[in-house]
C-alpha cells in the first residue's frame, strides 16, 4: 500500500514544498521509505549528474573515481553528503551517453557505492525515513525543479532497504524514472524476456522491471504513450505507476482498477497522487478524478 504522486509546475519552482505537502498527506501508506525524482536544469552536453550512495569506508572515493575514469568519464565536480555512515553523493560527469549503463556497472562493482540515478536534468533522492526525516536531511522543501515523483513506501515483498527504495531508473536511457504502488505478478516471466535483451537489474523489486520495461520499449521505437499502453496490457497484477521523463508524465492504472490513481489541475500546477486528499493540500479547488481501469495518460511539460 504505497503512496505515489507526481508534480508538474509551469517553469522550474520551489518544487520541494509541493512534495513535502504531498507525501506528509500520503505518510499513513508506508514509512519503509521515502524518495523523490527531481527533474532541474539541464548542464551542457554530456555532462550527467551521477547520484550515488557510498559506504563510509577507506578508499571509497579512490574506488569511485577510478571507475569514473575507466570508462573516460572526466569528473567535473563532486558534492558529498555524510548520514548517518553513508555517503549521499553527487559526481558531475562528463562522458559519452553510451557509456552510462558500463558506468553504472563499474560503480556498483565497487562494493562500495550504488548509482541511484543517472541524468541530465534527473536527480533521484532516497532513503529508509520517514517523510520528516528524509525532508530534514535532504532538505526536501528547498529542492527546485519544475517536475518531479515522490513515493512513500509500505513493502509487501522485497527487502526494506535504500537500494529497494523508490523511484527506479534504467541507467541504459538517463532521464526516465518510476514510482509504483501495487505488485507486477508476472514479474520473473518478464524480468527473464528483458534480461535476454540485455537489461540491467540491479533489485528483486518488480518496481524496478517497470522501467525496464518502458525504456525497452522506447529504445525500440515506441512513443511513451505507447509503451505505457502496451504495459497495461502486459503487466498482470493490481498496480498504479508514475513514469518520468525530461518533458513529460505518464501515469497508468491497471486493467481491473485495483489500485488507486487520480489527477488534478489547475492554472499551472498538474498533479497526479494515490489520494485526492494529497491533492487537495496543493490544490483545494481543483476538479480532482480517477483513472479509469486500464487508463493512461500523458502530460507534457510546459
Amino acid at each position: 500500500m504505497c503512496g505515489i504522486t507526481a508534480i508538474s509546475l509551469s517553469g522550474s519552482q520551489n518544487i520541494g514544498v509541493y512534495l513535502y505537502k504531498a507525501l506528509q498527506a500520503l505518510q499513513h501508506r508506508g514509512e519503509d521509505s521515502t524518495g523523490v525524482a527531481v527533474y532541474s536544469t539541464a548542464y551542457e552536453d554530456e555532462q550527467y549528474k551521477i547520484n550515488l550512495y557510498t559506504l563510509d569506508v577507506v578508499g571509497a572515493i579512490s574506488k569511485i573515481t577510478t571507475a569514473i575514469a575507466s570508462v573516460g568519464g572526466d569528473i567535473k565536480d563532486v558534492s558529498i553528503r555524510i548520514v548517518e555512515s553513508l555517503g549521499f553523493d553527487r559526481y558531475l560527469v562528463r562522458i559519452d551517453e553510451e557509456k552510462l549503463e558500463e558506468l553504472a556497472r563499474r560503480i556498483n562493482s565497487t562494493n562500495v557505492a550504488k548509482v541511484l540515478s543517472i541524468g541530465k536534468k534527473l536527480e533521484i533522492l532516497k532513503a529508509t525515513y520517514n517523510v520528516q526525516k528524509f525532508s530534514k536531511i535532504f532538505e526536501l522543501q528547498k529542492l527546485q525543479g519544475s517536475h518531479a515523483l515522490g513515493h512513500v513506501r509500505f513493502s509487501t515483498e522485497s527487502a526494506v532497504d535504500l537500494l529497494h527504495a523508490h523511484p527506479f531508473q534504467s541507467y541504459s536511457t538517463p532521464d526516465v524514472a518510476i514510482v509504483h504502488n501495487g505488485q507486477v505478478t508476472n514479474y520473473w516471466k518478464l524480468r527473464e524476456k528483458l534480461e535476454k535483451e540485455g537489461c540491467y537489474f540491479i533489485t528483486e523489486n518488480d518496481s524496478e522491471l517497470i522501467v525496464h520495461y518502458i525504456t525497452y520499449m522506447i529504445k525500440h521505437g515506441f512513443s511513451l504513450e505507447e509503451a505505457l499502453k502496451r504495459s497495461a496490457t502486459e503487466l498482470d497484477g493490481p498496480f498504479a505507476y508514475v513514469v518520468s521523463t525530461q518533458n513529460q508524465l505518464g501515469l497508468v492504472r491497471d486493467r481491473l482498477g485495483l489500485r488507486p490513481l487520480m489527477v488534478g489541475e489547475t492554472d499551472g500546477i498538474f498533479m497526479a497522487a494515490s489520494e485526492e486528499v494529497a491533492i487537495r493540500k496543493i490544490m483545494p479547488n481543483a476538479k480532482v478524478r480517477y483513472l479509469k481501469p486500464g487508463e493512461v495518460v500523458v502530460h507534457t511539460i510546459r
